[in-house]
């Protein structure tokens, strides 16, 4: 048995069966699936282009120095304000 419905009519079916909680939660999952999509994206190219500005010598140096600033100040804080987490390290 074959019905033959319009796709006026196949809509209009489908439109009153959702209900707005429906309708809503399919906008969120496409609204969702697409941020997902363009933050793995943004993340992918983010990587390129971070392994391309990394090769270069100049940038090693740059992130290396603002590390071992870092871990300097890291480190006087410790010991000067927080002196049991340096007690809680295992060796």
């Amino acid at each position: 048995m074959n019905m033959i419905i319009s796709k006026a009519k196949l809509v209009k079916l489908i439109n009153e069966e959702l209900t707005r909680v429906d309708k809503t939660e399919i906008k969120k999952m496409i609204d969702d699936a697409i941020e997902k999509g363009v933050k793995r994206d943004l993340k992918k190219h983010l990587e390129d282009e971070l392994v391309k500005a990394l090769k270069s010598k100049s940038v090693k140096d740059d992130v290396g120095e603002i590390a071992k600033k870092v871990i300097k100040k890291l480190y006087k804080d410790l010991s000067f304000h927080h002196p049991y987490i340096i007690d809680r390290i295992k060796i």
